[in-house]
């Protein structure tokens, strides 16, 4: 079973993965610390934002078992030619994130 999602960028997909090595990645890069991880995306500059998606992408194709051929600077080029880019990666975070957090009710618990 896969762990890792694909996103489309300027027509072409790429494995995408915001896991523990994502992250650790990305805090690496960027000084980022475990307490500022919970406010990702909140007033974020694009630096920082192209540094997430690019470890995020890393990280998917370490997980697809394939060797990652792009760097920040053709990231950032395929990101000029789609400007949805940035918002399907941030919504792909979300899910990773705060998806696997969220608990879901009790069937046996709401009959009460």
């Amino acid at each position: 079973m896969e762990d890792y999602n694909f996103v489309e960028i300027n027509k072409k997909k790429y494995p995408i993965r915001f896991g523990m090595n994502a992250l650790r990645k990305y805090g690496m890069r960027t000084g980022t610390t475990l307490a500022d991880l919970e406010k990702l995306g909140n007033g974020m500059n694009l630096e920082s934002a192209l540094q997430l998606i690019f470890a995020g992408i890393e990280d998917g194709y370490r997980r697809a078992k394939q060797e990652c051929k792009l760097d920040i600077e053709k990231l950032a080029d395929l990101i000029d030619d789609d400007h949805n880019a940035i918002a399907k990666c941030m919504n792909i975070l979300t899910k990773h994130i705060g998806g696997k957090n969220e608990k879901k009710p009790n069937p046996k618990s709401a009959k009460n």
